[in-house]
């Protein structure tokens, strides 16, 4: 008996679901023509004509519907068996974006607690950049800045830190402050900016002080940029302390005042909705759990 024609199967199996040569070549990523050699070299085997070509719209009879039926389920249970399979070897993948700050600062200093817990996720991490799309297909959980919740479809979206902003410097720093409980005396020079000088601005209000010097202003187009010039000692940054509680917390910063700017924008937790079992699920879970700890 001649051996089945698997692949000339698996080619009707999607001209049948797409009710197109054309959608079949697009799915199997190969030519029309050869969806249509496929085709033919079945219908010889079978002995029998399968499809109907009329002005580019296919016909099926009956045989060919239930065959249709069958095929379909045939590998429908081979997919079914083969990923039941392909389960207990490999390890399921988490795929996470991450605004660069919160990697860096928050995530990435506690990542091997998650890795002790879960040794059998396997983690790719990727950046979330502010102000560029992120496709929500190719990820499974993102922590993002924005000032509203994200909405995307079959993901839940949740508060993680706050953005919240205040004063802080390093040690060494604290020591050229006139007088460190109000800021009173701080020239432009001693001012680090995010992205721009608003921050300041908002903060200090109309005791921004004056350009005395021909020294400008610098401002850091990155976060952690601006994070490691404060850790150098290099002047005063606004920084959310749910972002810096490592450096808070060791002493590495000082936070110089409680008053907050930046109070519009949070971080937001995106996953992919899933069964509890599911790595996106254990990752965000494991996530709120080490954002309650105590700084």
């Amino acid at each position: 008996m001649r051996a089945l024609p698997l692949n000339a199967l698996r080619v009707f199996d999607a001209v049948f679901r797409h009710r197109s040569f054309h959608a079949a070549a697009t799915e199997l990523n190969v030519t029309p023509s050869a969806i249509s050699h496929q085709i033919r070299a079945l219908e010889d085997w079978l002995g029998l004509r399968l499809i109907e070509r009329n002005n580019k719209h296919l016909k099926f009879d009956a045989d060919a519907v239930a065959l249709a039926s069958t095929v379909h389920l045939a590998f429908s249970d081979i997919a079914t068996a083969c990923e039941a399979l392909r389960a207990r070897t490999v390890k399921p993948q988490l795929r996470v974006a991450v605004i660069p700050s919160v990697a860096i600062c928050w995530l990435i200093p506690r990542l091997q607690a998650f890795r002790n817990q879960s040794p059998n996720i396997e983690l790719k991490i990727m950046y979330a950049i502010f102000g560029q799309e992120l496709h929500f297909d190719e990820i499974d959980l993102a922590i993002v800045y924005a000032q509203k919740p994200p909405v995307i479809q079959d993901f839940e979206t949740v508060t993680f830190l706050s953005a919240a902003s205040v004063p802080v410097c390093s040690q060494s720093f604290v020591q050229n402050l006139p007088d460190p409980s109000s800021l009173q005396g701080i020239t432009q020079t001693m001012l680090l900016h995010d992205t721009d000088t608003s921050g300041w601005k908002e903060w200090l209000g109309r005791t921004y002080p004056e350009t005395t010097t021909d020294n400008a202003e610098i401002v850091f187009e990155d976060f952690n940029l601006l994070r490691v010039a404060t850790l150098a000692g290099q002047g005063i940054a606004l920084c959310p302390p749910d972002l810096i509680q490592d450096d808070l917390q060791s002493g590495r910063l000082i936070k110089l005042s409680d008053r907050v700017v930046n109070t519009d924008f949070d971080y937001f937790i995106v996953y992919r909705k899933g069964s509890d079992t599911a790595p996106s699920i254990t990752f965000f879970k494991w996530l709120m759990q080490m954002s309650q700890q105590p700084a």
